[in-house]
């Protein structure tokens, strides 16, 4: 009985150990998710990083701009191109960090709003850090998509088949709007083609693919690339052709209503 007793007690240690550190491994797990996901929504994403850890690491020879490889490194699937490498004050460091991750403020408005914060250039990163300043790192985030426009393909059957507006084309945004009058805005593209030419399309854009319109209505790609062809004025007062997709592309007024603080364009 006092052998299977220690046996019990130490098994339970043990258990006890292993869900200290399986609990630990998922709260990171969470945290790191949970950044991850936060990070999806704008398009910069920065880091401030103490000087004494920039000069520090081996490997970069405690060179500023070379620290960039370890931040990438560390989270390749956020951190993108590098937008801008600035020092100076810890404390404004990291409070312009906390603006950009919070999209209050866009890296060209760094240096006015943080006065203390210096902006490096190519040949000034190259410098060995300064133990006694942090450093501030923004580069562009991989994950950000582009929502400006959203996309939906009509069934040419329903198109036609809408008798309030006759079956034609071009009246049947005004359908779409009437569903969601606070998110679609101006018509940005009306286009037709098969069923699943017509799906594809829309997907590409509603993931943030707004090239597919845009280099299709400058002609810079031709659209036969997605088996689509653009309608006209003119064409679009016709009726709907039942064996074809209608592609109805609008602006996203949800969007629209922060376009400069999102995305600072």
């Amino acid at each position: 009985a006092l052998a299977w007793s220690k046996s019990y007690f130490l098994l339970l240690a043990n258990l006890n150990s292993t869900m200290a550190v399986l609990w630990k491994l998922l709260r990171a797990s969470l945290l790191l998710d949970l950044v991850v996901r936060h990070s999806a929504g704008y398009k910069y994403v920065a880091n401030c990083v103490p000087g004494t850890v920039v000069a520090g690491l081996e490997q970069t020879g405690g060179r500023i701009g070379l620290y960039t490889m370890a931040l990438k490194t560390l989270l390749p699937t956020i951190y993108g191109d590098l937008v801008l490498v600035a020092g100076g004050d810890p404390g404004q460091c990291m409070a312009a960090a906390n603006s950009i991750n919070l999209n209050s403020v866009l890296p060209g408005q760094v240096r006015k709003v943080y006065p203390n914060m210096t902006e490096y250039g190519l040949l000034s990163i190259l410098r060995l850090a300064d133990p006694l300043k942090s450093y501030l790192f923004i580069f562009k985030n991989v994950q950000f998509v582009h929502h400006a426009w959203i996309a939906d393909c009509v069934p040419g059957g329903i198109v036609k088949g809408f008798d309030k507006t006759g079956g034609r084309i071009a009246l049947y945004t005004m359908v779409l709007k009437t569903i969601l009058p606070g998110l679609l805005g101006d018509v940005v593209y009306v286009g037709k083609g098969t069923t699943a030419s017509c799906l594809t399309m829309m997907n590409a854009i509603n993931m943030g693919n707004l090239s597919v319109v845009r280099l299709s209505k400058t002609r810079r790609v031709k659209e036969e690339s997605y088996n689509m062809t653009e309608i006209g004025i003119i064409h679009g007062l016709r009726q709907a052709d039942e064996h074809e997709g209608y592609l109805y592309v609008f602006k996203n007024q949800l969007w629209n209503t922060t376009w400069n603080s999102m995305i600072g364009e």
